[in-house]
C-alpha cells in the first residue's frame, strides 16, 4: 500500500503541476492572439473548467495519499531532524497554494468573466482594462506555478532520506 500511495501522490502532483506549466507558457499566451473576445472566452473557459475538475481531483487524491503517507511513513524522529522542517514548509506552501487558486478563481475568473460580459456587449471602453486584468491573473499564475514547483522540489527533499534525516 505504501508504494501505491506513492505512486498516486506524485501522479497527483503531476496532474497538478503539468497542466499550470502548459496554461502559463502555451495556452495563454496562444490566446492573446484571438482578437473575438467570444471566442477567446469560450476557449479559455472550456481549458479553466477542465483543468478546475483535474485539480480539485488532483488536490484531493494529494490530501489523501499524504494524511497515509503521513501516518504510515513518516520516518521514527522525523521532526527532530531536517525532515520535520522540511515537512513544514512544504505544508504551509500548500496551504498557500490553495489560498492563491481560491484567490484566483475568485477573484480573475470573477472579474475577468463579468468585463469579458461587457465587451462582448460592445462595451469597448473596459477592453483596455480587461486587458490589464488578463495580464495580472496571467503574473499571479506565474506565483501559482512557482509555489507548486518549490512544493515537488521539497516532496524530493523528504523522500531522499540520507537528506532529510540528516
Amino acid at each position: 500500500m505504501d508504494t501505491i500511495s506513492l505512486i498516486l501522490h506524485v501522479t497527483a502532483a503531476a496532474a497538478l503541476f503539468g497542466p499550470q506549466i502548459l496554461l502559463f507558457f502555451a495556452l495563454t499566451p496562444a490566446t492573446w492572439f484571438i482578437d473575438d473576445e467570444q471566442l477567446k472566452r469560450n476557449v479559455v473557459s472550456t481549458v479553466a473548467r477542465r483543468f478546475g475538475v483535474l485539480s480539485a481531483a488532483s488536490i484531493l487524491i494529494l490530501i489523501i495519499t499524504g494524511l497515509y503517507q503521513m501516518q504510515a511513513l513518516t520516518p521514527e524522529g522525523a521532526t527532530e531532524v531536517k525532515w520535520g522542517s522540511i515537512f513544514l514548509v512544504k505544508m504551509a506552501l500548500f496551504v498557500l497554494l490553495m489560498g492563491l487558486m481560491l484567490v484566483h478563481t475568485q477573484y480573475f475568473g470573477k472579474k475577468i468573466r463579468s468585463m469579458s460580459d461587457s465587451v462582448i456587449e460592445g462595451a469597448t471602453e473596459v477592453s483596455g482594462d480587461l486587458d490589464y486584468l488578463r495580464r495580472q491573473s496571467w503574473a499571479f499564475s506565474f506565483l501559482m506555478l512557482l509555489v507548486t514547483m518549490v512544493l515537488l522540489w521539497l516532496g524530493v527533499m523528504l523522500g531522499n532520506h540520507s537528506y532529510s534525516l540528516s
